[in-house]
């Protein structure tokens, strides 16, 4: 079995803190770490290696966004969640441009937890697993671990991408972009099978002031599934748009080349 991730959860709020530790009671991927203030959390941090941050945003003394950045200029590849109230959405969509890992909005769900965590501990565990086999013996980084080190990737200001270890690709939206387009009354996608170019357009979104917005597509290749869920019920991608929100998977045609251009 795995060694447990450290996960250190910062709130003012016993309540909140007592929230995390129940979901993850039953969970044995997680050992939790609490601390009602920034000074408790960085006192914990000088003892304890932390894997991932959890962080409230309104705090007294010191408030989220500048713990993220203490821990980002001695740690910047530890992935921050943000914890924030429904009042300050636009305050947690600042702090995912300025590097948080995503936001978690109160009150969340034990669904909603595990979720933004679980992606979060994917990405810790691929890049130890890179770091492990760059510095063994005789050892180097294969194009597989490259890949998993850096599995998930914003492109531009619009989308994402996520490399899969079956060669596949999930895309999927940016939470930053939808907030732009506001309500969503429908979202169009390829069918399987469909080829897709890179640059050419892949999705368009209908708003409520049935305004289309289009993506275009970050690589070339195959659909290969489409996710139903987002077609269904298209506010899917905006409440998960980094986990049941994607949405499609591709066999990518061009990967080596087409990432290069894309400077990942």
């Amino acid at each position: 079995m795995e060694d447990k991730l450290n996960v250190l959860v910062v709130d003012d709020e016993q309540i909140v803190l007592d929230s995390v530790r129940k979901h993850l009671k039953k969970e044995d991927k997680y050992e939790v770490f609490s601390a009602l203030s920034v000074r408790q959390a960085s006192e914990i941090m000088l003892d304890n290696e932390m894997h991932i941050i959890l962080t409230d945003l309104m705090m007294p003394d010191i408030d989220g966004l500048e713990f993220m950045s203490m821990v980002k200029r001695d740690n910047p590849h530890i992935p921050v969640i943000v914890i924030t109230g429904y009042a300050t959405i636009n305050t947690a969509l600042q702090s995912t441009q300025l590097g948080a890992f995503d936001y978690i909005a109160k009150p969340f769900t034990k669904k909603e937890l595990l979720g933004v965590l679980t992606r979060a501990a994917d990405l810790v565990r691929a890049a130890e697993k890179a770091q492990v086999n760059s510095e063994s013996p005789g050892g180097e980084v294969t194009e597989v671990d490259i890949r998993e080190s850096k599995m998930f990737k914003n492109i531009d200001d619009h989308s994402w991408l996520m490399m899969r270890q079956d060669e596949t690709v999930l895309l999927g939206v940016k939470r930053t972009f939808l907030h732009t387009v506001g309500k969503i009354e429908s979202i169009h996608l390829p069918d399987e099978g469909d080829e897709l170019r890179q640059g050419g357009v892949f999705l368009q979104i209908i708003s409520a002031d049935l305004q289309s917005h289009s993506l275009v597509a970050p690589l070339s290749g195959t659909v290969v599934e489409v996710n139903e869920k987002v077609l269904k019920n298209p506010e899917l991608s905006l409440q998960d748009p980094y986990g049941e929100g994607w949405l499609i998977r591709l066999k990518p045609s061009k990967f080596e080349y087409e990432i290069k251009m894309l400077g990942l």
